[in-house]
């Protein structure tokens, strides 16, 4: 256990010194201790979440997690832009809100588009920006994504099982994109980070995976993912209804927000959507589903039985 401790602990605070310039850290504050009594049991929480997403991101065990979500985001722009000019697919622009650690943007990049990631949590971001900028190789670090949790493991190999990242060498395979400027990244919640003029009809794309129930209010993130698309840009969704501030009013009262939050059902978000201005052009019981587990030989599994939806934004007539 403690190796195990120690080998996450060495990926947090790579992470953490390549985030100093990125993140304009005052390095000073290195030198200083009593900035870890300001340490939080929910700071603590994000940090082994984040640990727990480089499994189902950028490892090799974590593929089949990635397949059942992100492979019908993949097949469905292929089937949209497959057939277009490596010059012309690159022009296609495809925003993927709650980015997490980035896989899904860079899967997209590397299939020849352009892809803009934007995260509201920074514990994400600075682990998403050394992932993507600053490692060396594939494979480079161990981590232990299930050593935070004891409960249900039939084996102790299991519980500790070490864990290889990444299962591929990201700066290798975005250095034609980088000097193409074909990935970014922003920082800050959705609606309040693309709710600007400049922002609509930016992009033609729109793939949120495991996204739409983290809103206080789903009305804001449908018109949001409705302004920032083109007309006839395409809306592609793939997730469950897991409404994230369901029965915790205290912690929006925390977090100043004014609205209370509207869990709505699948229909209902739909209804909406079509209110707001989309077309309807697919939509299919997606495939069953893990959110990070607990290992394959785990005795308790989260599975979800997932929604996905392709809708296409169509224009408001002009008066």
């Amino acid at each position: 256990m403690d190796e195990a401790i120690e080998h996450n602990a060495e990926l947090a605070e790579a992470i953490f010194s390549h985030s100093i310039e990125a993140f304009a850290i005052e390095p000073e504050i290195l030198s200083r201790k009593e900035w870890l009594m300001s340490v939080t049991s929910d700071g603590l929480d994000k940090v082994r979440s984040t640990i727990k997403q480089f499994y189902r991101d950028w490892s090799v065990e974590g593929a089949a997690e990635r397949e059942v979500c992100y492979a019908p985001v993949m097949t469905e722009l292929e089937q949209r832009f497959g057939n277009l000019s490596t010059a012309r697919k690159g022009e296609i622009s495809v925003l993927v809100p709650g980015a997490g650690l980035g896989r899904l943007a860079y899967d997209i990049v590397v299939a020849g588009y352009t892809a803009q990631g934007n995260e509201n949590s920074f514990h994400q971001l600075m682990a998403s920006n050394y992932i993507l900028n600053c490692t060396s190789s594939a494979g480079q670090h161990t981590v232990h994504p299930f050593i935070n949790s004891f409960s249900n493991h039939r084996s102790r190999e299991n519980h500790l099982r070490p864990i290889a990242i990444p299962d591929v060498h990201p700066p290798t395979l975005l250095a034609g994109a980088a000097e193409e400027n074909r990935l970014s990244m922003t920082a800050g919640d959705f609606v309040s980070a693309y709710n600007y003029v400049t922002s609509e009809g930016e992009f033609d794309v729109v793939a949120t995976v495991f996204f739409i129930d983290t809103a206080v209010n789903i009305f804001s993130y449908l018109e949001t993912i409705y302004s920032v698309l083109v007309d006839g840009g395409v809306w592609i969704n793939f997730g469950p209804l897991l409404w994230h501030w369901e029965n915790r009013e205290a912690d929006l009262k925390a977090a100043d927000e004014d609205a209370q939050g509207v869990e709505l059902t699948v229909d209902e978000v739909l209804e909406v959507a079509k209110t707001i201005g989309f077309k309807l052009e697919k939509r299919e019981k997606g495939r069953s589903g893990e959110y990070i587990g607990n290992g394959e030989d785990a005795m308790l599994k989260w599975v979800y039985e997932c929604e996905f939806w392709v809708a296409v934004k169509i224009p408001k007539t002009k008066e």
